[in-house]
Formats: C-alpha cells, sequence, structure tokens
C-alpha cells in the first residue's frame, strides 16, 4: 500500500531537510507551509513539489489541511523537527503491507533536548498517533497539543521517530511563548493565583524526582525547571486579559517607505486583539494610501513631519484620546517626539536616535541587524509593551479603495522598473527593456504594466515597446489603481521598492532583484518568490548609491537570467 507523508511547517529552515530527507520510503510528500520568512520553502522544494501556503489557523486545522491533499491511502504524519529511524522506516513499510493491518498506529517518540535524549522526566513513554489510513483518521481539532482521532482499531510500534525539538533553551523559550499563548486561549480556569504559584513547583518535582528526571543529568534538571517555568507563564497568561492593556488606545507612529508601512500591517490585527482603538500616525500621502481602509485602524492621522505647526496640530489632536500606549517603526528624532506631545505614557521604539532619551521601552538593534528581516524587528517592538501578542499567524493586509477589477483572462505582467530610495536599488533601465521585448515575443497574449512616480517618466521607452498594444504605462497613476493592479498580476517583476511589497501583501508570484538590499532584510515574506541576488563582497551596502559607481551587483544580473524565472513562474 502506498504511503503520504503530511509535513506543516513555520520558519523550519534549520531542521526541514533533515525531516524531508528521512521520509525517502514514503510514495509522496506534501508540506503545507504558514508563509514562513527564511528558507523553509526553497529547502522544501528539492525534496516535493508538493507545497502548499496556508495561514496558520492551529496545529489541528493546518494537518488536517494538509492530509486533505495527501492522495494515497495511507498517512504518516510527521512534525518538521522529527526524523524517521531507519528501524522505523523497515517496521512502517512491513506494517502497511499486511492485510491484516490495523487502522491507526501510536509510535514511540526518542525525545532529545538541549542535545541529548531524554529518557525519563516522563518523556520515556512519549507516544503519538502518526500513521493512520486515510479513510479512518483525522486531527482532533485542538489548537495546540493536537492529536489524530481515530474511527477503528489502534496499535502501537516501538521503533522510533527522533524528535529534536529544543536544541537549545532560546527555542524552548520561543516555542513555549507561542505554546503557552494557545493554551491561555484555550481556556479559562478557577483559582488561576494559586494554580500560578503551586503548579510550576509541582510540575518540576513530579518530573525530577517522581520521573527520575535526576538521571538525565544537567538536561533532566533544566527541562524540569523549564517545564515548571512553562505552567507558571500558561497560568500567569490566562490571567492576562484582566490586566494587559486592552480597554484603552494604541498609537502606531507608520514607518516613513511605503514597503516598510505594507510589512508593518501585519502587526495591526493582533493590535487591535489587545485595545479597542488603534491610531496610526503617518508622514506622508503614500503612506497614508495603503493604510487607509484596513479594518484594524481606527484611524489614520496624517501630518507633516518637517512642519512644526502640522505636527504640534496632530499631536495636540491625538492627545485629547488619551492614548496609554505608542510604538514607533520609525527610527527617528522626529517620530519619538510625536509620540511624546501626543501624551503618550507608554512609548516604544528604536533605542539610536535619542529613542534611549524620549522613549521608555527600547529595542536596541542587535548584530543581526539587517541580517533578520524587518517584521522581525517590527515584532520585538512589539513585545516591548505586550509580551502576549501572538504573531504566529500575522499576515500583511491591503485594502485599496473601490471595488477591485475584475480579473481578466491571460497573462498579465506587472513590471515597478523604479526605486525611489535610489539608482542603488535600480536594475538598469536598458535590461528592463530588453526582458519586456523577450516576453511580449514569448506571450502572444500577456499584457505588461509598469509603474512608477510621475518623475520617472524622464525615462524614455522605445516605440516598438509603447506602441504594442499589450503593454500599458502606469507612471504617475495613483497608489490605489497600482494597488488592484498587483493585485489582479500574474505576476510581478521588479526592484525592493513599495510596490514590490505591495505584490507580496496580495501574495501575487514574483521575481525580485536585489542590489544594496538582501532578500533577508526586506525581502517578500508572503508570495511565490523568486530572487535575484549576487551576494557580492560589498553586498548589502543600503547605500543610496553605489560607493564605486560601478552598480556591479544589479549589471550582473542578465535579462535572460530573469527572463527564464518567470518562465518558470508562468509556465
Amino acid at each position: 500500500m502506498k504511503i503520504s507523508a503530511a509535513v506543516v511547517t513555520f520558519n523550519e529552515g534549520a531542521n526541514i531537510e533533515r525531516c524531508l530527507k528521512s521520509l525517502d520510503f514514503c510514495d509522496e510528500i506534501v508540506v503545507v507551509d504558514s508563509k514562513s520568512i527564511d528558507n523553509t520553502v526553497r529547502a522544501a522544494k528539492k525534496y516535493t513539489d508538493k507545497i502548499f501556503l496556508r495561514d496558520f489557523t492551529g496545529f489541528s486545522d493546518v494537518k488536517n489541511h494538509a492530509v486533505s491533499k495527501c492522495k494515497n491511502p495511507w498517512i504518516f504524519s510527521l512534525d518538521a523537527d522529527e526524523e524517521v529511524s531507519l528501524a522505523l522506516k523497515e517496521k512502517i513499510l512491513q506494517t502497511v503491507s499486511e492485510k491484516d493491518a490495523l487502522d491507526g498506529y501510536l509510535i514511540k517518540r526518542a525525545d532529545f533536548f538541549l542535545g541529548r535524549q531524554i529518557r525519563h522526566c516522563g518523556w520515556e513513554k512519549d507516544y503519538q498517533l502518526r500513521l493512520f489510513k486515510r479513510s479512518k483518521g483525522s486531527f482532533d481539532g485542538k489548537p495546540v497539543h493536537e492529536s489524530v482521532l481515530i474511527k477503528g482499531v489502534v496499535g502501537k510500534i516501538n521503533e522510533p521517530i527522533f524528535h529534536y525539538s529544543y536544541p537549545d533553551s532560546r527555542s524552548y523559550f520561543i516555542k513555549m511563548n507561542r505554546y503557552t499563548t494557545m493554551q491561555a486561549d484555550e481556556k479559562r480556569r478557577s483559582m488561576l493565583v494559586l494554580r500560578m504559584i503551586f503548579a510550576p513547583f509541582f510540575k518540576f518535582f513530579k518530573m525530577y524526582f517522581l520521573k527520575a528526571g535526576f538521571l538525565d543529568g544537567f538536561q533532566g534538571f533544566a527541562l524540569s525547571v523549564y517545564s515548571g517555568f512553562s505552567e507558571f507563564v500558561k497560568f500567569a497568561k490566562m490571567m492576562e486579559p484582566a490586566t494587559v492593556p486592552g480597554d484603552g488606545a494604541i498609537l502606531l507612529r507608520a514607518p516613513n517607505w511605503i514597503g516598510d508601512a505594507v510589512m508593518m500591517t501585519m502587526v495591526l490585527k493582533e493590535a487591535k486583539r489587545f485595545y479597542k482603538k488603534v491610531f496610526v500616525a503617518v508622514s506622508g500621502a503614500g503612506v497614508k494610501a495603503v493604510l487607509e481602509g484596513n479594518p484594524y485602524i481606527d484611524r489614520v492621522i496624517q501630518y507633516d513631519r518637517k512642519s512644526l505647526s502640522s505636527t504640534l496640530a496632530a499631536a495636540a489632536e491625538l492627545k485629547k484620546e488619551n492614548i496609554g500606549t505608542g510604538i514607533s517603526f520609525s527610527p527617528s528624532l522626529s517620530s519619538y517626539l510625536f509620540l511624546l506631545l501626543s501624551g503618550v505614557k507608554v512609548r516604544a521604539g528604536y533605542a539610536g536616535d535619542m529613542g534611549g532619551v524620549l522613549l521608555n521601552r527600547t529595542y536596541k538593534q542587535d548584530p543581526s541587524h539587517k541580517r533578520e528581516h524587518v517584521t522581525e524587528e517590527y515584532k520585538k517592538i512589539m513585545y516591548l509593551v505586550n509580551n502576549s501578542f501572538d504573531f504566529s499567524a500575522a499576515k500583511q493586509g491591503l485594502y485599496p479603495a473601490g471595488k477591485a477589477a475584475h480579473k481578466p483572462g491571460g497573462r498579465r505582467i506587472l513590471m515597478a522598473p523604479f526605486a525611489k530610495f535610489g539608482p542603488s536599488k535600480m536594475w538598469p533601465m536598458e535590461k528592463y527593456i530588453e526582458l519586456i521585448k523577450m516576453l511580449l515575443n514569448r506571450y502572444k497574449t500577456a499584457a505588461i504594466t509598469i509603474t512608477g512616480l510621475k518623475e520617472d517618466n524622464t525615462f524614455i521607452l522605445p516605440p516598438g515597446i509603447t506602441g504594442n498594444k499589450r503593454f500599458r504605462d502606469l507612471r504617475g497613476a495613483g497608489l490605489d489603481v497600482v494597488m488592484r493592479e498587483a493585485k489582479n498580476a500574474s505576476l510581478f517583476i521588479g526592484n525592493d521598492s513599495g510596490i514590490m511589497h505591495m505584490a507580496d501583501a496580495f501574495e501575487t508570484p514574483m521575481i525580485v532583484i536585489y542590489g544594496a538590499t538582501a532578500p533577508y532584510w526586506g525581502g517578500p515574506i508572503a508570495s511565490k518568490a523568486e530572487q535575484l541576488y549576487e551576494g557580492l563582497d560589498c553586498q548589502p551596502c543600503f547605500e543610496k548609491q553605489c560607493r564605486y559607481g560601478h552598480y556591479e551587483c544589479l549589471k550582473k544580473i542578465t535579462p535572460e537570467a530573469v527572463f527564464h524565472k518567470a518562465v518558470k513562474l508562468l509556465g
């Protein structure tokens, strides 16, 4: 009998290859990814082409979705931080080939913690139902600590799955924060204060003494302590709705760049979950345009940060709202002053640019700055005011004014050849021209649109392109028009720009060309993306102009390379 492996992932770049490589005995591998922003999907493509993107709505939900995509009669569910032992591979193949095979099987897990297999602490009896007949089983619907419900007879397999859930303390606390939040949301219990006081001690005592965790050495002691602390955090979070700021308002000072503002939208839904009113202050019409209509914003307030009168007027208006909490995603002195002038009591943001003086909660960019995605910094700043935020299912959102245009048949390619940031982000225009010619010639019914600002009209396109009925020039068009075009496009091709992030928010397939910046800092987080990045010694530099004047990071990328990626995505 054939077997389908079902794996769900989210930012599992460090584990996914080990996991999928161990599934070589299965006839099919299905991966459901909850919009990872690391290399998870790229790595998974080496082992399967059956990869599906889905928002995280609870473990049971995404795992059932993975099962629904499987076609074979037997399902083997494996987590990304797990590996199938050689003995288990042989046992599974033997089991499913038997005529009298049962409907499902519990499989033993060998759990590792801080590099050591835990043989006590209660973990030695860890059996999980992972192998089952597709027609007989499904996950139980619990968002956390999910399990498979079987309509039939269940057996047990002792050959192990290796479980590398916690290679270090950092990974433990990251997962603990996520799981305890989900557990707290699941159910509110009585006597929370007593439970918060005594449950950690009983958990430690049970694991370390009653379950002989002391025989697992330092790892057994650390695991028992951490597990006790996890109990404390869980019950503390259950109490938070009565004490966490949620009955007031929060003011978010948006970034000044359109692309950064688009990425900021991923925190809005969670902000609205805790605060009755969400105000967003912006200093530019472009940023305001991408935020207007967002259902998680109560009001967008625009002011001119270069005008003292405009700044004071907007701040005075906000001061009437008695806003208790404010966050600046713009690392600038003027933004921090705006929060102060608005009467915000709890002010959070970056430590630089006088943030340490004007703010009372600051995030100091660590050595990973510009080596991790900018949205990770946004989350860390949000955690400064409330560590109960849960961004595991966060996603970007744009809501352009007016009805979205009907997407006609045929391919629609949107190009953004320009970048307001500067020439260090712009792939040479002559290369775009050559690429447009190649695409128009390859796809006889495809429509190609370019976007940009009015000042970008100084770049003259050849008559052979502008005279083509399938070519449209939207330079100077309003952002609402551009957003609808990004939403309806079959493919986006362009530089690292605000328009790229708009297309990303709509999950439009894309090809992104990098110069001064890099994919791991401000690249797409939602879309199916092909990215061209040379990775030269001087790259990324984050300078507006090439300090050497050669722009080799952009010139080395050929139209042919972009064209081949376009064919791959368009078919």
